[in-house]
């Protein structure tokens, strides 16, 4: 065991020692991308719930520390959206459906790379790494479009303490408070990324990749909720617990049999812009 420890040890001091730290560097980044909220058991809900376009936008703060060899490591804080809209519809009940997922996310990555190394003003780098993710704000807009005129359409509102339904145009409304939040506070992910950087000034690069982000926990809350009745419905009923996405798609009236809802992981996949600036001399 000793000999593997020194083997380790002096790989360690032989890696630092060609790849002595060349400076600090920090910089900004845009990120624009198509979000994701991907669900298994929601892909194959077939034409009843599909997925819409959802554009989403983020933007970073780095400070990292480049190395001789083009190695690098940074962190840094990331503030964004993972937002989906659904559409479909059920002939059974003869309406449309119209679908709004809202979140908000607070992201700390630690990322490497590794550039080329060469006096070109423009350089091939890949990264890759990991983030903690926190959960900032949660809402949900559903809306049952009935083609029946005579049918008043149904909307329904969840956000993360309250569940609220009503009529279209009528005043009364059945409503919740839930005792845990749809959508969890934590979570972790992965994230790639490839492009280039471009030497726009002496100490200053140009940074642009083709990146992803994956979030490898579950963001849901699967566990059974207490749903309090508030509101119009509070004489009439009380505490039950439920799930607020059932246990199939995610707007299926009933539940599958024996089936629990598989995992919904937030995917955002798009273009990352950004300005680095590197506090030392080449």
């Amino acid at each position: 065991m000793k000999k593997w420890i020194i083997a380790a040890l002096f790989l360690a001091t032989a890696w630092t020692a060609s790849a002595q730290m060349y400076g600090t560097f920090y910089g900004v980044n845009l990120f624009a991308y198509k979000s994701n909220l991907f669900n298994s058991d929601d892909l194959r809900a077939d034409s009843f719930q599909t997925y819409s376009f959802t554009p989403g936008i983020a933007g970073q703060f780095e400070y990292g520390y480049l190395y001789e060899n083009g190695f690098s490591v940074s962190g840094g804080i990331q503030f964004g959206t993972n937002n989906q809209k659904y559409k479909g519809s059920d002939g059974t009940y003869n309406y449309d459906l119209k679908a709004t997922t809202k979140t908000s996310y607070l992201k700390i990555p630690l990322t490497f790379a590794m550039q080329a190394v060469n006096d070109r003003k423009m350089k091939f780098i890949f990264s890759w790494g990991f983030y903690y993710s926190y959960n900032t704000g949660y809402s949900d807009y559903i809306l049952y479009d009935f083609k029946d005129p005579t049918v008043k359409d149904l909307e329904t509102r969840i956000d993360k303490e309250s569940y609220v339904s009503n009529l279209v145009g009528d005043t009364a409304k059945t409503s919740y408070a839930m005792d845990k939040r749809p959508f969890k506070r934590h979570g972790l992910g992965a994230l790639g990324g490839v492009g280039f950087n471009y030497k726009i000034g002496e100490k200053t690069d140009l940074m642009i990749q083709v990146k992803g982000e994956f979030l490898i926990t579950n963001a849901e809350n699967n566990e059974e909720v207490t749903f309090t009745p508030t509101g119009s419905t509070a004489i009439a009923e009380k505490p039950r617990l439920d799930r607020p996405f059932e246990n199939y798609a995610k707007y299926m009236f009933a539940p599958k049999t024996n089936h629990n809802r598989a995992g919904t992981h937030p995917f955002n996949f798009g273009i990352s812009i950004g300005i680095r600036r590197y506090l030392f001399d080449f």
